[in-house]
């Protein structure tokens, strides 16, 4: 009698090197991620050039939670908890902007750019109770900047952003930190995925040969070994890059025009390098060009992605246009590449939802060339870490 395959059978391979695909589909998993790991760590959430002057202001969603990040009168960036003192009713209703003061709509309290309360309406009904007004600012929350990123962290006990991110910095400081650049492309989208699968997509190299242009341009994505290799650091943190910019992209053989003008510092002309910060963070630079992926969980099979495109302020009209082609040629809404790896993660999920194959494999060990699974299986390490259960085993 042939014995039939069993989609729930455990792969033959160390329990590092595969994963449990409830854990892209569990409601209760999903819940303990936003609050072990989302309301516990630093998160991206938007270039300060889009923050740039006195009054200028983003709403982001951490953790299930609104922020409004707003330069003060000082022009340092700050973080609120986007809830009024009074009835906590949302103070800012709208995603960005530029205000001289925060109105609550619903019972006009008032607070300054710096987060204190400035003005109540009627305040002669709190007179007999003595309200303290020096007492009722909005909850502020962490905020720190590296090289133009903006981070939130909603746990005032967590370690400096700078001790979190570690040495996997050095691969984008330089190009990202020595220049002004500023967000010239923005858009996103709701994705019918689970937020870690994206983040395992923009990780991973091995499917490369997904993309056409890919597989034209990037000489190492068939052959066997590459001056490109993975840079795997604590917390989870990964890169991929070339000592030395060795690494090139031959855009001519896939009929492209070359990236090479207006190298940013620290960047060969047409070399690429790709940073991935725990957990949602995707830092995708194309020598003259950058890609950033932030993720709004919205659920176990909803993720909001927000795309950005950066470039150097003070372009020229000539020297922003080619950046812009460059952008497009394989990202923003009708790129090459991007659709695709839309495609193959909405897949992914609709399929794990079947729960017919229970396991994915990360097994590749390639001596760290790019399509070793090595930073998946760090990644996923520092995951076990935060949730306190094995990805593989959920035990």
């Amino acid at each position: 009698m042939v014995e039939l395959l069993n989609g729930h059978d455990r792969p033959r391979v160390p329990e590092t090197h595969y994963l449990d695909n409830r854990i892209f589909t569990d409601d209760g998993i999903f819940r303990e991620e936003q609050e072990k790991i989302f309301a516990k760590v630093w998160l991206f959430a938007c270039h300060e050039s889009e923050i740039d002057q006195p009054g200028d202001f983003r709403c982001v969603t951490i953790a299930g939670k609104s922020v409004i990040l707003v330069r003060g009168p000082d022009s340092v960036v700050r973080g609120f908890h986007n809830i009024c003192r009074h009835r906590a009713a949302e103070v800012v209703r709208e995603d960005s902007g530029n205000a001289r003061m925060f109105t609550c709509f619903y019972h006009h309290w008032t607070y300054g750019l710096k987060g204190e309360l400035r003005g109540i309406s009627k305040p002669e009904g709190y007179e007999a109770v003595h309200l303290d007004r020096s007492s009722l600012g909005l909850v502020p929350v962490r905020c720190e900047i590296l090289a133009g990123l903006v981070f939130v962290n909603l746990d005032h006990e967590a370690e400096p952003l700078r001790d979190f991110i570690g040495e996997i910095a050095r691969g984008f400081l330089e190009p990202l930190g020595t220049i002004r650049l500023e967000t010239f492309h923005f858009h996103k989208a709701i994705l019918k995925t689970n937020w870690k699968l994206w983040q395992d997509n923009n990780s991973e190299r091995y499917h490369a040969m997904l993309h056409v242009a890919n597989r034209r341009t990037l000489p190492w994505v068939l052959g066997k070994t590459s001056p490109m290799k993975l840079r795997i650091e604590a917390r989870g943190h990964s890169g991929y890059w070339a000592d030395g910019g060795e690494a090139l992209v031959d855009y001519a053989k896939g009929g492209y025009t070359s990236g090479a003008d207006g190298a940013l510092p620290g960047m060969r002309g047409d070399e690429m390098r790709v940073i991935n910060l725990f957990p949602d963070l995707m830092i995708n630079i194309r020598s003259n060009v950058v890609r950033l992926d932030r993720m709004v969980p919205l659920g176990p099979d909803r993720t909001l992605v927000e795309w950005r495109g950066l470039g150097v302020k003070g372009d020229d009209d000539k020297l922003r246009a080619i950046r812009i082609r460059q952008h497009n040629l394989f990202w923003g809404p009708t790129g090459r590449n991007l659709p695709e790896d839309v495609l193959a993660v909405e897949s992914q999920a609709r399929a794990m939802h079947s729960d017919e194959v229970r396991y994915s494999i990360i097994a590749r060990e390639e001596n760290l060339n790019p399509t070793d699974d090595a930073n998946i299986r760090a990644y996923y390490q520092e995951w076990r870490r935060r949730m306190g259960k094995s990805p593989a085993t959920l035990a």
